[in-house]
């Protein structure tokens, strides 16, 4: 998938996120994420957003990489480390 993919793919994911009924986002998450994993992410967001308040929306965007990157990481997808001179 190319960036462009990624980004339309994105785009069309949170747009009808914007529009999803709560109760079909809790099952969302219920199904795919899972109440235990669910709270630590709460539980990891809410300590990130405390610790700068005047950061929140880098804080938020971080977050959001954050959990792209959790789930690249679950499919083995994550780039090799780069040797360092």
């Amino acid at each position: 998938m190319d960036i462009a993919s990624k980004k339309e793919l994105a785009l069309v994911f949170l747009n009808d996120l914007s529009k999803m009924q709560p109760n079909r986002l809790q099952q969302i998450i219920g199904e795919t994420v899972g109440e235990e994993l669910a709270t630590i992410m709460f539980g990891y967001a809410k300590q990130v957003m405390n610790a700068d308040p005047a950061k929140q929306m880098e804080n938020a965007s971080s977050l959001m990489i954050l959990g792209y990157l959790i789930r690249v990481h679950e499919e083995s997808g994550l780039p090799p480390q780069i040797p360092t001179a």
